[in-house]
């Protein structure tokens, strides 16, 4: 019984190193974005919150940022609309019945490794929108804002135009 647990677990690991490696590495990522909701904390309320917030996030991004033509002219937007996204969050929060604070900023901020489809978004420093709801100290949710990388459902990031312009860019 526990010699088939360990074989089953070393299978397990081998095809999570695989799909690992078969993630493109990365190169320049200075063209990218990312996005980054923090939970307050981890209750299912707090979680729910942070997905809801995420989405207003989104829905402002297709408005503020989606035909930029570039990753520096995007970042710009985001900085122009910075009190938008605040706005529609913390009235989003409030119509959900929230009575903490939510921040939103933009900067430089660290982001661990991240798999999209077949490529690897590498752990480092990127520009990005961070939205805080309360004390942030729960979970949070990320992705890449620009370009756009923000599935929902990642299995359709497989046929993402935008992942074919990842992928040429950083090889894959």
């Amino acid at each position: 019984m526990i010699r088939r647990f360990f074989c089953a677990l070393m299978a397990c690991l081998c095809l999570a190193f695989g799909a690992l490696a078969e993630a493109a590495p990365s190169a320049d990522m200075s063209d990218l974005i990312r996005l980054h909701v923090v939970a307050e904390d981890d209750s299912a309320a707090a979680q729910a919150l942070k997905r809801e917030l995420r989405n207003v996030c989104l829905r402002c991004a297709e408005i503020c940022i989606a035909d930029a033509p570039d990753a520096d002219r995007a970042y710009m937007r985001l900085n122009e609309h910075l009190d938008d996204f605040q706005a529609a969050c913390a009235d989003r929060a409030r119509e959900l019945g929230y009575a903490g604070s939510v921040a939103a900023e933009t900067g430089v901020f660290a982001f661990p490794d991240r798999v999209y489809g077949r490529v690897l978004v590498p752990a480092g420093e990127y520009r990005a929108l961070r939205v805080t709801i309360g004390a942030g100290e729960g979970h949070n949710w990320w992705c890449v804002l620009y370009p756009s990388l923000c599935a929902l459902d990642e299995s359709a990031l497989q046929t993402s135009r935008v992942l074919s312009w990842l992928r040429e860019r950083i090889g894959g």
